[in-house]
């Protein structure tokens, strides 16, 4: 062993040099695509300006979770007469009835509608959707859904606060209770995916639980008629089909944020990821290849370090010079992501955030497999109910 400058292979140098320029572009354009923060906002505006909003709240034999959701949307610090709560039931269970009865002594801005039993060739969510815009009377409609719970009483301001000036706003939630460190950077991942790629001018999708357009939007882009046939696409095929660089906003607010609570995390957490899965097809793939590219740059980096180190031996010069790209490398990618993370309100481990940077291709690939093989289940066409 010895430590030299001289007799280095040629391949050890071209393995630097490799190394070197991937790091380059990971911690350029890749830690910048990532770098999610919320963009400054104006202050909140006064009750005379902020627009009249429609609460679509999606209910589906979860009466619990109503039962504790719908009082935080009733308490939001939004001017009454400007705001209603529409109740979509989807299903013929009495408890929601009742929870949504019991509030509505107490509250005169909250009703509920009903999807017919009967509808089953039919997207029962996009059904269900589209009667909630019908049935609202207010100039904005904010989509969300049983299981959310609102992160502060300021959250249906922070979302109407954009309007008249943007007709999409696009808002973020995240599962709770979702165990497993792959499973919450993936999480991350894909939210930073869309929402980066919002933040930058090519909003592609949004994310049920947390999302806002006007109501005359849904009406002249004629609703979902471009995805009828599927039983997804309410909050991605759609939000393609009306959102641009000009008229879409992104709230990440701390408090505009929404938390989702399932019942089963985990198994909600990949029925929300297949069906994703499928309608991503049909959606733009810049963002997504970013992402991938940043995926791949990290292998390109790993390899050629290995390869220099082993082409390098017994001088120790060159892997030192190899040694010295792991911190300068992951560290700055770390606290990346872990700032993301915040802002998402999801809480990564910085330990293995480096093993999750590069083996989150894994559950993506198993992901796409598992779609391929369902490909029957998210045609409205097939007559299993998907839940």
């Amino acid at each position: 062993m010895y430590f030299a400058l001289d007799n280095i292979l040629p391949v050890v140098w071209i393995c630097l040099g490799v190394a070197l320029t991937a790091m380059i572009y990971l911690l350029a354009a890749y830690r910048r695509f990532t770098r999610l923060r919320p963009p400054e906002e104006a202050p909140l505006p006064d009750d005379d300006r902020l627009p009249g909003v429609s609460v679509v709240v999606y209910a589906r034999d979860n009466a619990s979770e109503l039962r504790e959701t719908l009082p935080e949307i009733l308490a939001q610090e939004y001017p009454g007469e400007k705001m209603e709560v529409i109740v979509v039931n989807d299903g013929s269970v009495d408890e929601v009835t009742d929870v949504v009865n019991h509030l509505g002594q107490s509250h005169s801005n909250l009703y509920i509608t009903f999807v017919p039993d009967e509808a089953h060739n039919l997207s029962r969510k996009k059904l269900a959707v589209s009667l909630g815009i019908k049935a609202a009377r207010k100039e904005v409609v904010v989509m969300t859904t049983a299981e959310c719970r609102p992160a502060s009483r300021q959250w249906l301001r922070h979302m109407a606060a954009p309007f008249p000036g943007s007709e999409v706003v696009l808002g973020w939630a995240a599962i709770d209770n979702l165990h497993g460190p792959m499973l919450r950077f993936d999480e991350a991942a894909r939210g930073t995916t869309w929402l980066s790629a919002a933040l930058n001018g090519h909003p592609y999708r949004g994310i049920g639980f947390n999302l806002a357009y006007r109501r005359a939007t849904f009406f002249e882009a004629k609703g979902f008629s471009r995805s009828l046939n599927l039983h997804n696409g309410d909050d991605d095929i759609f939000i393609h089909q009306i959102a641009n660089r000009d008229n879409t906003s992104v709230v990440l607010s701390p408090d505009a944020l929404m938390s989702v609570s399932f019942q089963k995390p985990k198994a909600a957490y990949h029925d929300l990821r297949l069906r994703h899965c499928f309608t991503q097809r049909r959606l733009p793939k810049g963002a997504r290849r970013m992402m991938g590219s940043g995926t791949l740059a990290m292998w390109l980096w790993l390899a050629s370090v290995a390869t220099g180190v082993v082409f390098s031996l017994p001088n120790w010069f060159p892997s030192c010079l190899f040694a010295a790209t792991i911190p300068a490398l992951w560290i700055p990618l770390t606290v990346n992501w872990l700032r993301t993370g915040r802002t998402l309100g999801i809480s990564l481990s910085p330990a293995l955030l480096w093993w999750e940077m590069l083996w989150r291709w894994l559950p993506d690939l198993r992901c796409r497999i598992a779609c391929g093989s369902s490909n029957r289940r998210n045609f409205t066409w097939h007559t299993k109910k998907i839940k």
